[in-house]
């Protein structure tokens, strides 16, 4: 099972993470739609923390050596899926900003052309 003293970490984490994401959702920082991630997040390591049996049940179904193995095996997976489209929604991005730069330089172009 999970120590003490890491559930009582994970509990405080996952509370002032929450609370840290509604915080600059209200300060509009935040997109909700990038918000709801962090939400549900936090949601899960909380309760992964009030009911330790839950990676008891889920490292031992996968065959993992301790709950805890589980428990950051899990954080760190997630946080790996997030980082990929967080890229991927990164890349699309510069690839618009991009085609927007030429754009505008290419009217700019017409704009001066037609000055001239």
């Amino acid at each position: 099972m999970l120590g003490t003293v890491l559930r009582i970490a994970l509990i405080v984490s996952s509370l002032l993470t929450a609370g840290f994401m509604l915080r600059h959702i209200r300060s509009a920082k935040v997109q909700i739609k990038d918000s709801v991630f962090w939400i549900i997040f936090s949601f899960f390591i909380l309760l992964l923390s009030l009911f330790p049996n839950i990676a008891g049940w889920a490292s031992n179904l996968l065959g993992i050596a301790s709950p805890i193995n589980f428990v950051f095996l899990f954080i760190i997976f997630v946080l790996l899926v997030h980082q990929f489209y967080a890229s991927v929604r990164i890349s699309q991005m510069e690839t618009k900003m991009k085609l927007l730069a030429q754009q505008i330089a290419l009217d700019e172009k017409d704009r001066q052309d037609k000055e001239s």
